[in-house]
């Protein structure tokens, strides 16, 4: 039997695990919301399509807050619930194209697995650039929906919830590469053996020294790095990713 072909057999039984474990972890996900807001639906992270995030040159994972959604008058979030697999299918990509937020992290994961630079001109083709949504890992601290300003006193309680659901999601999806949109200081406790006072590189940005950290646990890289819907320009936020990312690597 070829290597090809072993490696083929390797990542359909991977893909089948993974399946199964995020199905269990959707319904541990689902135990847990219900029993915080039984009129709130929990959001279904992770991995979208997990044959083309494993067969991926780099496994990248994105750690942010929590998901928005829309509340009616009375503050309810309107929805039962949200899928990441909803959100990045191939019908739903146009309208992900609309949100800065998600054009910003598909340009870093485009440059990270080309092994290329930014570049405006990447955005002419914006279809081809959003379609590697698709190989991403996306985790949430919180999987309640909630406004797009959560405050930290909230996200710190809501996350205690989940943060063995957090932590076995990075078990389970084994990532080379995860960058956190501010709130890589709400999972210390997840990365024990990290020196958080020893970054392997600070990356600096005109008058921002501190643009971008860089972390190692021993087994991937870690970048704390600004939340994607800050007003930062794509080309300083992706460009600066992208340098740490070659650096780690080289």
């Amino acid at each position: 039997m070829t290597k090809s072909i072993l490696f083929s057999l390797n990542n359909f039984f991977r893909d089948i695990f993974i399946r199964i474990k995020q199905s269990r972890l959707y319904n541990q996900i689902d135990s847990i919301g219900l029993n915080i807001n039984p009129k709130v639906g929990c959001f279904h992270d992770g991995v979208a399509f997990p044959g083309k995030y494993l067969t991926s040159k780099k496994r990248i994972m994105w750690v942010l807050k929590n998901s928005y959604d829309d509340i009616d008058k009375n503050g309810t979030p309107i929805s039962d619930g949200m899928d990441i697999r909803d959100w990045f299918s191939d019908e739903a990509l146009e309208v992900t194209a609309g949100k800065q937020i998600f054009i910003k992290i598909a340009l870093a994961s485009y440059c990270i697995q080309n092994d290329i630079q930014y570049s405006q001109k990447l955005l002419s083709d914006k279809t081809k650039i959003m379609k590697y949504l698709q190989s991403i890992a996306l985790v949430d601290l919180s999987k309640l929906p909630g406004d797009t300003k959560i405050q930290n006193a909230d996200l710190i309680k809501e996350f205690s919830y989940f943060k063995d659901i957090v932590s076995a999601q990075i078990k389970l999806y084994a990532p080379d590469i995860i960058v956190f949109g501010n709130t890589l200081q709400f999972c210390y406790e997840i990365f024990p053996s990290l020196d958080y006072s020893k970054p392997l590189a600070n990356f600096a940005v005109g008058n921002d020294a501190c643009f971008l950290r860089s972390f190692s646990d021993g087994k991937r890289l870690l970048l704390e790095a600004y939340h994607p819907s800050y007003p930062k320009s794509k080309e300083d936020y992706v460009s600066t990713i992208v340098r740490a990312v070659a650096q780690y690597f080289s």
